[in-house]
């Protein structure tokens, strides 16, 4: 285990251009990226895709860049007098959105017509009466991606190098809509909060992604390049070509005749059976000269005996 560093004694001129530089946090910029059931459920109460896709992100006035943590178990005993804890699990922690609502009330409208599909109501009347049915939908019809992206103020688009930390959110949806309190006090802007729930994120350029061999359908547990960013290439197994016995008359008739066929296959592979590629009958009654009259007359598995 090397040595700690010593501290070091800076200049102030030498390190003031290192804190000029630092990021503020009120550069920032939400996106949704809503499926078509999400989009036609707002198109029905009159939000359009524009409204979605351009303005509903620049209304967000506060949010956070997400974080994670680690479900860990603890390890007792693999080593004397050492109790370890390592993880199993990843934990992402629940993103909250602060939405300045419109005077058309679009934002909240959305975000309702969102909730409902993830639960919608059914019945024969209008959804006031007491009969009605709720129901849950399936995950992929109210899942979608969302992403937030924060920069700093000397950021442009056709300046090359500028710095962007992306986060995408993957199967995002509003886990909770908060209470909206209202007053007769002094005006101010309305807000609504939006918790979102998701199955993980990852920040472009940064999260790394490895290729495990274990999705082709072989085990990857004793694979050295398990993690390795290359390509898999499964094997390409060539067989193995073998020179195969000619086939002969050795075992019937004593002696070692060629097929006259020209057929390299041997003989005991293909000559079982009474009815087989060629009968032993001729070759346990006539003797040799029947043998090679009968396979004169053998033609291309036909059942020849010398008798007939």
């Amino acid at each position: 285990m090397s040595r700690p560093r010593m501290p070091k004694k800076y200049a102030i001129d030498d390190i003031r251009s290192r804190f000029q530089t630092v990021a503020i946090d009120n550069k920032y910029q939400a996106f949704f990226k809503p499926n078509g059931n999400i989009y036609d459920a707002a198109s029905q109460i009159g939000i359009d895709s524009r409204f979605i896709d351009e303005d509903l992100g620049l209304y967000v006035s506060d949010a956070v860049l997400p974080g994670s943590s680690f479900a860990d178990i603890e390890i007792a005993g693999d080593r004397q007098g050492i109790t370890e804890r390592v993880p199993f699990s990843r934990l992402y922690d629940d993103v909250t959105f602060t939405f300045m609502v419109d005077n058309e009330y679009k934002v909240m409208r959305f975000f309702e017509s969102w909730v409902g599909l993830v639960n919608p109501l059914y019945g024969t009347t209008s959804a006031s009466t007491s009969n009605q049915t709720m129901t849950l939908n399936y995950p992929k019809k109210y899942k979608c991606d969302m992403a937030i992206a924060k920069f700093n103020k000397d950021y442009s688009m056709n300046r090359k190098g500028g710095i962007v930390l992306l986060y995408q959110f993957n199967e995002a949806w509003p886990f909770s809509i908060a209470s909206t309190p209202v007053n007769y006090q002094g005006g101010s802007v309305l807000k609504l909060n939006v918790t979102f729930r998701y199955t993980r994120y990852f920040v472009y350029d940064v999260t790394t992604l490895g290729e495990r061999a274990g999705r082709y359908g072989s085990s990857d547990s004793d694979n050295w390049f398990l993690g390795n960013k290359r390509p898999y290439r499964p094997p390409v197994y060539t067989p193995e070509v073998t020179k195969e016995e000619s086939r002969t008359t050795e075992d019937y008739t004593g002696q070692a005749t060629a097929w006259p066929d020209g057929t390299t296959t041997s003989e005991r592979n293909l000559n079982d059976g009474l009815f087989g590629w060629l009968p032993r009958i001729p070759f346990f009654t006539d003797g040799k000269d029947a043998a090679e009259k009968n396979l004169e007359k053998t033609n291309n598995g036909t059942f020849r005996a010398p008798f007939f």
